[in-house]
């Protein structure tokens, strides 16, 4: 008997049943993972790198919410630059069977559940730490402390991280390397494309890993359901909760605007675009994120679930990759500023930048357009319509309230 409560016939029926049922899918998918994976690794190594080094340059360092996303991008990167080297060297490489892969495969086993969860976790303070900021400033009288700062800012982060590690502490005395006798090489080895790196007469010893001798079911479910829930279900929840709760008091605030301009307000205003923008990140995150989640809750429930768990690894890897590259293409739609400072930093002949330090366009005025404005000054316009002064086109803006840590 298992810790799953099935016995070894029940487990085999689960295993061949959804390997079966699967089969044409993950058969086609694992094709095409193959080649995906290598190319969203490698562009997000650099394109996260690329977000350290522009949010480091002395424009970006004045808000305390870009440190936030310097270190998701830290963790980011790390983790697929570890996922590149750990899908490199896969059954038969000659590395596959030595010790200091067996090593480098427990390294990752526990390195990459960490950083990602310390991005997750990190995304989910962010967002905690935004809307704090953002209802503080909505209300004349508060017991919130001052949050837009850079003290809030690192606590949020060692939050995050203390959070990761809690979740991952059975993960952490989870695995040990064990040594295996000396055998012949896999038939499978003598056939394949490292066919030429092995011979029939060619000895290896195995490595392998294994939990501790003390593990038992207690142990197992206790690191299931921590990495379920605090790992998972729960970083989800928050987000989508505090996501939802940013948009609405964004909305509130583009129409406060609109209603103090008499409906003359601009319609591309910044309140807009974060809108959209945090509604993205929303989607994004749920789409790779909360599958994961529902499903390894779903196998808790229905232990015979496990075995479709497994068989979606690739799906649910790839998933993770793509919201770990595609946080360069947010931070490039979210912010006029990031995309100024970026080419400066990486454009090898970048032209003058048409966008001054909060984004908005420069406009350049030549000596004639400001001789004509100092003799208007004493003449007002009236409208055309009907006669009256025109709506002043400086109305009271959220942009100081509403605008993203990037802005």
């Amino acid at each position: 008997m298992s810790c799953m409560g099935l016995n070894s016939t029940e487990l085999q029926e689960a295993r061949d049943y959804f390997k079966q049922l699967l089969l044409p899918f993950t058969a086609s998918f694992t094709m095409f993972h193959n080649y995906i994976y290598v190319f969203l690794c490698v562009v997000g190594v650099f394109a996260n790198i690329s977000i350290v080094v522009v949010l480091l340059r002395p424009a970006m360092r004045k808000s305390p919410f870009n440190l936030f996303l310097v270190v998701i991008a830290v963790c980011d990167a790390s983790l697929m630059a570890t996922y590149l080297a750990y899908k490199h060297v896969e059954l038969c490489h000659p590395w596959y069977f030595s010790f200091p892969w067996a090593i480098y495969t427990k390294f990752y086993a526990i390195f990459s559940v960490f950083v990602h969860s310390c991005s997750l976790w990190l995304t989910v303070n962010m967002a905690i730490l935004r809307f704090l900021v953002l209802y503080r400033g909505s209300r004349s009288e508060t017991r919130i402390p001052q949050c837009n700062g850079f003290g809030a800012a690192f606590i949020a982060i060692i939050l995050a991280f203390g959070i990761a590690c809690i979740g991952c502490l059975p993960i952490f005395i989870r695995y040990r390397i064990i040594e295996g006798e000396i055998g012949a090489v896999p038939d499978l080895c003598l056939e394949g494309k490292y066919s030429n790196d092995w011979a029939p007469t060619d000895m290896i010893r195995f490595y392998g890993l294994s939990q501790p001798l003390w593990w038992n079911c207690d142990w197992e479910r206790i690191n299931y359901w921590m990495a379920a829930l605090i790992l998972k279900l729960i970083p989800c929840l928050l987000l989508t909760i505090f996501m939802t709760l940013l948009v609405r008091m964004l909305i509130e605030a583009r129409e406060r605007r609109s209603r103090l301009c008499g409906g003359m307000g601009n319609g591309n205003s910044q309140a807009e675009r974060t809108t959209a923008m945090l509604t993205g990140i929303v989607a994004i995150f749920l789409i790779t994120e909360l599958p994961q989640g529902v499903l390894t809750f779903a196998a808790g429930a229905n232990p015979r679930l496990t075995f479709l768990t497994l068989q979606m690894n690739n799906v649910f890897d790839l998933l993770s990759l793509i919201n770990s590259a595609v946080n360069f293409v947010l931070c490039a739609l979210m912010s006029h500023v990031f995309r100024r400072e970026f080419l400066q930093t990486f454009g090898v002949c970048c032209p003058q930048s048409s966008e001054n330090h909060s984004g908005a366009p420069i406009n350049k005025t030549s000596n004639r357009s400001i001789l004509s404005t100092f003799s208007n000054i004493a003449k007002p316009k009236t409208s055309k319509k009907n006669g009256f002064l025109p709506v002043p086109t400086n109305c009271p803006d959220d942009k100081n309230t509403v605008q993203l840590a990037m802005n």
